[in-house]
Order: structure tokens, then sequence, then C-alpha cells
């Protein structure tokens, strides 16, 4: 009896720690890109319920709307509870990461203005985006941009990724570069996690969502560190003007903006 005793206690001991690690990790605030409300794993939406005729004929024919060259910085988690219902998920997520004393919200908005000023002064129209994206939003280039978080202060890094569907055929070149000059500015390490659900990041889903980008807008989502990491956060809070230098090189650079 007493063999199958001990077994039975391994087995329910097991069985109690699986559960409680899925249910952590599934509301942990720290676990950004891989659990955050609004990112969809391909699978979640069947090919065969979306009707895309109508907007691959419309590419067909798309042509660049006249005027001057437009980017679009989205502030992740900026105005969450500003969305509209069919993206009343994003609600859960509240103000983002933390770390510092601040929300990510608030260090990515700080960033993105800062960008914003800087490419305006080349003659670049900018939008500082909520996390509502403008029906159909068409820019030149569209950067997203977030934190991580982690309940290790240790893990740092930054990491980017791009639509997993990409019609305007240029989003893995504005990654290869932001990945260039973001690293050559901060100096932070690449993270590999990179996830299905950020290549799926909402903003990016056309055929879902009503509030994303227009399917011919090269874009990019940019976790840009750790707000957990003491180390990232001398750059990202305290210096932000580093980070701010890597994003502004390389939209300019992908825009061949001298």
């Amino acid at each position: 009896m007493k063999p199958a005793y001990y077994l039975l206690t391994a087995i329910f001991l097991v069985t109690a720690l699986v559960a409680v690690w899925t249910v952590t990790a599934a509301n942990s605030p720290y676990r950004f890109t891989e659990y955050e409300a609004g990112f969809d794993e391909a699978e979640s939406i069947p090919e065969t319920n979306i009707s895309l005729e109508p907007e691959l004929l419309a590419i067909q024919d798309w042509q660049r709307p006249e005027g001057p060259l437009r980017v679009g910085l989205q502030v992740g988690h900026w105005q969450n509870e500003e969305v509209p219902e069919e993206l009343e998920g994003l609600k859960k997520n509240a103000g983002g990461a933390q770390g510092g004393g601040k929300y990510e919200w608030e260090v990515m908005l700080n960033i993105a203005t800062l960008a914003a000023e800087q490419l305006a002064q080349y003659g670049i129209e900018v939008d500082v985006l909520p996390t509502t994206v403008p029906p159909n939003y068409y820019a030149d280039a569209f950067v997203a941009l977030h934190a991580d978080g982690n309940l290790d202060q240790y893990v740092s890094g930054f990491k980017i990724a791009h639509p997993r569907r990409d019609y305007s055929g240029l989003s893995a070149e504005l990654e290869a570069i932001m990945y260039e000059q973001y690293e050559a500015a901060t100096g932070f390490r690449r993270d590999s996690n990179v996830t299905r659900r950020m290549r799926g990041y909402y903003a990016f889903n056309w055929r879902r969502y009503d509030h994303a980008i227009h399917p011919m807008t090269p874009a990019i989502i940019l976790e840009t560190g750790f707000l957990t990491s003491p180390a990232d956060r001398k750059i990202l809070i305290n210096n932000p003007q580093v980070a701010v230098e890597g994003i502004v090189q390389a939209v300019l650079e992908f825009l061949k903006v001298d």
C-alpha cells in the first residue's frame, strides 16, 4: 500500500503545482507579450470565417496617399480606459508593466513624444497614438512602443516583431533596421522570446478589428526593454534620449531620409 500511496501523493502534488503555475502565469502583470489580452494566436481566427475579397481587391489597386511622409508611434496602454467595444479586453491590462515608480504607458509616452519632436525636424508628420488606432490607419511606418516586465529583475533586453501577414512587404526590413539601430544606441541585448502573439498584435489585425492599421502600412512592435530591470530603467526612465536616438535613426534609415 505504501508505494501506491506515495505514487498518488506525488501525482497530486505535481498536478497542483502545474495548476498553480498556470493560473499565476496567466494572470501575471509581468509576462506582457505572453499573456496580454489583445494578442491573437493564429489558430484563434479561422480563415474560413473571414471574407478577404474586398480588402484584397482594394490592396491590388492601392496607391500611397499624396502628402509628406507620415509615421505612427503608438504608446502601449495609453488611454486603455477609452478603447471601443471591440477592444474591451485591453482594459484588463490597465497601465501595463510597472517599474521605477512608473507605468509602462508613462514611460512610452515620454519616449514617443521625444521621438516625434526629432522626426518632425525632418519634415515628417508624426502621430502619437494611444491604444486605440484610428480605423484603417495608414502611415509610411508604424511603431508600437511597449515595455516588458518580469518577476526576475535580472531579466533584461529588447525584442521586435512585425506582422505575421504583411501585405506591404516592408515590415521585415523595418524590423531589421530597428534591431540594428536600437541595439547600437542602447547597448541592450536582443531578447529572443518573440511570440506569435506579438506577430498577431491587435493593431496589426485589420482582418478582425476596425481599429487597426491599413494592410499596406509597414509596422513593428518594439518591446523597448524591461521596466523591472534596474539596468534597462537607467535608459528607459533616467536617460530616454538614448532609446529615442535608436528609434529615430531606424525610422530615418527605413524612410531613406538624410
